[in-house]
């Protein structure tokens, strides 16, 4: 028959104990992680409505990252948006925050907004301020 010291049996107890509770708070420690990520990840959406307020028909819009040379694909592709009308802008997630802006009017003339932070911004309004395009936007947290 195996027996251990006491001191033994009550520091091999301990062990286990020890071992057990890790075992199990692993698992919640991951799901904990994981749910902070998915947290952190939503919070940089840069998803947004833009709003057409000028009074005018918006035939192009454009969002690419702040310091790029180039704009990226019109996102409105065909379409256009009309005067009083909202569109829902999505595109991939990009790990940048800060984006330009540029809408062109059926007109032809375009106006370009700069350094937005799409990650914090939920709206975007464009309207007409003493004849001259403007911007207003509203964060996620107003």
């Amino acid at each position: 028959m195996n027996t251990l010291p006491s001191n033994t049996n009550r520091k091999l107890k301990a062990l286990v104990a020890i071992f057990v509770l890790s075992v199990m708070l692993v698992p919640a420690a991951l799901a904990q992680g994981t749910q902070n990520f998915v947290s952190a990840a939503s919070q940089n959406k840069q998803d947004f409505e833009l709003h057409n307020e000028t009074g005018q028909e918006i035939k192009e819009v454009y969002v690419s990252p702040t310091g790029v040379d180039e704009w990226e694909e019109d996102i409105l592709g065909t379409d256009t948006l009309a005067a009083g009308d909202s569109v829902n802008i999505s595109f991939t997630r990009r790990q940048e925050d800060m984006w330009d802006i540029k809408v062109v009017f059926r007109s032809g003339k375009s106006s370009v907004w700069t350094k937005l932070n799409l990650s914090q911004i939920t709206d975007v309004t464009i309207s007409f301020k003493n004849g001259k395009p403007w911007a207003t936007w509203k964060n996620g947290d107003e």
